[in-house]
């Protein structure tokens, strides 16, 4: 492999990892935020209409939709937000892993595939949300891009094993020492000598000019 491959080759782990990695981190925060929150939403709202609470019962009504439908809903809800969360945090756990590239692809093509069924029922149901449209088709074509990505880089590298060697990146850090940090103490005893040499600084260059001067008369 000549150098341009290998630069190439290192730039597609480099992109592979991060959309691993954020794409992994937004889909856990959007899962407990957003998914679980609605189907819990929807679970209580059912239960609340179920109780004959006026307000409820004729939410339903207006929305066309039966408690029991509703809480079936809800629960597919809860069960694709703990499924999103589950696969974002496989995607944050192996994003530098360039020898798990292929289960890192199944499980975006199989959250994917969720979600596309997810919002069909949605869409039938009458309960399709645009916000959670978007989110539930980009995450997962995120994570698919950047799992590819890695996979791109497996063919070409075979024995590769991480995008970015943690053994080589500890020794980077470790080759950099850090700058000792100086005390409140330590700092004002410096600054004090400094100013103190500033003055005899001065006095030797005014012994100096009226030495000069003298010599000159």
């Amino acid at each position: 492999m000549d150098q341009f491959e290998r630069m190439k080759v290192t730039r597609q782990a480099m992109n592979g990892r991060m959309c691993l990695m954020f794409g992994g981190i937004f889909l856990m925060f959007s899962a407990i935020t957003s998914t679980i929150m609605y189907g819990i939403n929807f679970f209580m709202t059912a239960l609340e209409a179920d109780k004959g609470t006026a307000e409820y019962v004729e939410l339903l009504e207006n929305a066309g939709v039966g408690s029991g439908l509703l809480k079936g809903i809800g629960i597919c809800f809860i069960a694709v937000g703990i499924w999103e969360a589950v696969v974002g945090f496989l995607s944050v756990r192996n994003s530098n892993r360039v020898d798990k590239s292929r289960f890192s692809v199944k499980l975006a093509i199989s959250l994917l595939i969720t979600e596309i069924v997810m919002q069909v029922i949605l869409f039938f149901t009458g309960l399709m949300n645009l916000g959670l449209l978007f989110t539930a088709i980009v995450l997962p074509l995120f994570l698919l891009w950047g799992a590819t990505r890695l996979g791109k880089v497996a063919k070409a590298d075979p024995e590769r094993k991480f995008a970015v060697d943690p053994a080589r990146k500890k020794s980077s850090q470790q080759s950099q020492p850090a700058a000792p940090k100086k005390s409140i103490r330590e700092r004002a005893a410096m600054q004090a000598r400094e100013d103190a040499v500033v003055p005899e600084k001065q006095d030797t260059v005014d012994e100096e000019d009226i030495a000069d001067s003298e010599e000159s008369n």
